[in-house]
């Protein structure tokens, strides 16, 4: 199999760190870069350190010619994922989630070997809200201006391929959970699953409201599974595709496996409230995915909140220099 020379933006993020994961695992040649310091970066613990290339650059304010032209293909997995977005944080959403668009793809067109880009956008281009089936098709920007920013940001890239003769594609995860979670500047809000999971580690009690909101869980790893193939494929088609479970699971469900997987205690009576927020009630299909490339996701919620109770403690015994 040849080794595929991939360059990975966002790369020490929750998603951009199980990708880098995976492709290292397929023996590609994996350039990872962020805007966080070498000291910061921490490939997952399974990864051997030496297999990936960490280059720090914040790609709002310095350009990754250099290391697009080294690359076969480009894998945009770097975001902003505000907790909130009023005021001053939806300016710094556009300037960080579209801005640097045309910088990265004006590279890959005057380089000599990046013929691909990859762009990862988000389930949120989608209005989850009523109870229907949706389709790629349907995307509409959703509720946010994150979701408005990834749907804008899809089109430019298809956009801009189709013109430059790059081959290009764009991917929409759901609601990801597993290993590599943790709070960090570009998201520093984490899933409900993970504060679980974090308020279970601490030996905190908590209470839960809304557990009969919906949501698609996605395991981060069968999502990372699904770049890879999608890096392997003969060809991207400059088309978007749903990673889902295409599958809703009530809160409740995730609260059954944190106690089950991670000892959580639920008390009504806790002053620690974990709210899953609005209902998702939305179906998002996946049969494109799996019809292109068959890929379909295979971990369960179980096995990623014990992935992720692995990871936290594999994580505290690294940083601490206790070997388990």
């Amino acid at each position: 199999m040849a080794r595929l020379r991939v360059l990975v933006t966002g790369a020490a993020g929750f998603f951009g760190s199980a990708i880098v994961r995976s492709l290292v695992l397929d023996a590609a040649d994996v350039t990872a870069t962020d805007r966080v310091e070498p000291t910061a970066f921490a490939a997952r613990p399974d990864v051997p350190p030496e297999s990936v290339v960490y280059v720090p650059r914040d790609l709002a304010s310095e350009p990754l010619d250099d290391l697009i032209d080294a690359a076969e293909i480009v894998v945009h997995a770097a975001a902003l994922t505000p907790a909130e977005e009023n005021g001053d944080v939806a300016d710094e959403l556009l300037r960080v989630n579209l801005a640097p668009l045309s910088g990265l793809l004006r590279a890959a067109r005057l380089s000599g070997s990046c013929a691909r880009f990859l762009f990862v956008s988000s389930a949120g281009v989608f209005d989850q809200r009523p109870e229907r089936v949706l389709e790629e098709d349907d995307a509409d920007g959703g509720t946010s201006m994150y979701g408005a920013a990834k749907l804008a940001a899809e089109h430019v890239v298809r956009r801009y391929g189709l013109l430059a003769g790059l081959d290009t594609a764009s991917i929409r995860p759901t609601s990801l959970f597993g290993a590599g979670e943790l709070p960090r500047p570009s998201r520093p809000r984490t899933t409900p699953l993970a504060r679980l999971v974090d308020h279970a580690r601490r030996g905190e009690t908590v209470s839960t409201v809304r557990e009969s909101s919906r949501a698609d869980w996605l395991s981060v790893d069968d999502a990372a599974e699904a770049v890879r193939l999608i890096c392997r494929a003969p060809s991207l088609d400059g088309r978007s595709y749903n990673l889902s479970s295409a599958r809703t699971r009530p809160f409740s469900d995730v609260v059954a496996a944190a106690v089950n997987c991670a000892g959580l205690v639920v008390d009504p009576a806790s002053s620690c409230i974990v709210d899953p927020g609005p209902d998702r009630a939305a179906t998002i299909a996946n049969a494109r995915v799996f019809d292109t490339f068959r890929w379909r996701p295979t971990r369960s919620l179980e096995g990623g909140i014990r992935d992720l109770v692995a990871y936290l403690e594999a994580t505290d015994a690294a940083s601490t220099g206790v070997q388990r």
